[in-house]
């Protein structure tokens, strides 16, 4: 696997019989903004949440490749990519509760990562995301894993306060693979 990142995306691409491209990046936004309609037109595999969600790149490329490995073993959460890649970066076996934790229509700071088939697909989802913010701040260390998101994503998914940086995205991940067992 070959992994680039620059100041403002993480790229990797995977090898393999199914060779995929995982990406991730963040904006901040001009004040509180409702990227509903920007969600529906981004492509499969692709999905947009508050960036409060997101414990550091790592937490994001551990999700993008669990979702990659249950789709390549047929044991999907639900038929639509973006839409599981959601409920996993989320937590949450229903879908109503990944789209309304995912704070996408009061957004100040937002998050956008998926899982395509090119690093083409991937520079003109992001291109095509940043032309739709106009004004808007591209920044990856929006996804960093501060103390305020820390006490912030151990509060939302009821974990122990007394959890390091590490143990939490490990609680996170392990969450997210539990959800095959809730369907």
């Amino acid at each position: 696997m070959r992994e680039v990142q620059k100041n403002s995306v993480w790229i990797r691409e995977t090898e393999g019989e199914n060779p995929r491209v995982l990406f991730a990046t963040a904006f901040s936004l001009n004040g509180r903004t409702n990227l509903t309609d920007i969600a529906k037109k981004l492509p499969e595999g692709v999905v947009i949440c508050d960036s409060a969600l997101i414990a550091g790149v790592s937490h994001v490329e551990s999700i993008l490749l669990q979702t990659k490995e249950y789709w390549r073993r047929n044991l999907h959460l639900v038929r639509n990519p973006s839409i599981e890649i959601l409920m996993r970066v989320t937590c949450k076996a229903q879908i109503s509760d990944a789209v309304r934790l995912s704070r996408i229509e009061n957004l100040e700071t937002v998050a956008l990562f998926g899982l395509v088939g090119s690093r083409e697909v991937a520079s003109e989802t992001i291109e095509g995301f940043s032309k739709e913010l106009r004004g808007a701040t591209q920044d990856l260390a929006l996804l960093d894993l501060t103390p305020s998101k820390a006490k912030n994503l151990k509060e939302v998914h009821g974990l122990p306060k007394s959890l390091s940086g590490e143990k939490l995205r490990i609680a996170l991940q392990e969450k997210s693979v539990l959800l095959v067992f809730s369907k």
